[in-house]
């Protein structure tokens, strides 16, 4: 086999393609009306039309928001969302679960809201109708099947009630 010279200039190349792709499927991200200017997004993030997001709010790579054709997703302001995190304001019905080539399958859409300063660590799945107060922090690797309350911490799966945050610095 003959010897192969390394060319750095492909290495280049392919990087600046890489870079350039991403940074138009974030800009056409952001020209959905729904999503404040100053959001930021990671890389390989899919997002629906229904999804409404404030000001400053990031989102790490990999993240998933799936809103319904009934149903939302509003993110509040100053929000930290890990990678991998996936919420989606839909699921499949258990009366009809799957689809044939015919009949196709049932959906449950109920709306999500998360309110501001909200942290939710990586790897955390947000099941429909939740509701999650401002202040409250989602450990990572956690599943939310029920409604969190202002401050509250919560972790597990399902994410389970760890303590209340009274050590929050009210300097916002």
């Amino acid at each position: 086999m003959k010897n192969i010279k390394y060319i750095p200039i492909i290495d280049e190349l392919a990087t600046f393609i890489l870079n350039r792709a991403r940074a138009y499927k974030k800009r056409r991200l952001l020209k959905n009306k729904n999503i404040h200017s100053s959001v930021r997004i990671g890389n390989d993030c899919l997002i629906d039309k229904n999804v409404y997001i404030a000001e400053r709010t990031y989102i790490g790579g990999g993240g998933k928001l799936y809103a319904g054709v009934e149903s939302k997703i509003e993110i509040g302001k100053y929000c930290a969302i890990g990678y991998n995190v996936h919420i989606k304001a839909r699921s499949h019905d258990l009366k009809r679960p799957t689809s044939t080539g015919l009949i196709k399958h049932l959906r449950i859409e109920k709306d999500i809201k998360i309110g501001d300063f909200v942290w939710i660590g990586d790897n955390v799945f947000i099941k429909e109708g939740v509701s999650i107060a401002s202040h409250a922090v989602i450990a990572a690797n956690s599943v939310v099947v029920k409604n969190v309350k202002e401050k509250e911490i919560v972790g597990g799966v399902p994410a389970k009630h760890i303590r209340i945050n009274n050590s929050l610095i009210d300097t916002y």
